[in-house]
């Protein structure tokens, strides 16, 4: 979940934007970025090929 959140920290300058990304609540989105929940594998899917920083943070 660490790697999760750091991607979305470098990804998007909020939550609110986050979310509007990906189509989920801001709630959601902040949960993401705090490391207490991770994403369904279609928003990781999503992810891979919509994130230009995917494969550098998600590989450590």
């Amino acid at each position: 979940m660490r790697r999760w959140s750091a991607l979305m920290i470098v990804s998007f300058s909020s939550a609110a934007q986050c979310g509007q990304f990906f189509g989920v609540t801001k709630q959601t989105a902040c949960n993401w970025m705090d490391a207490t929940h991770r994403p369904y594998g279609d928003v990781v899917d999503f992810a891979m090929r919509a994130l230009p920083d995917y494969q550098r943070v998600m590989r450590g």
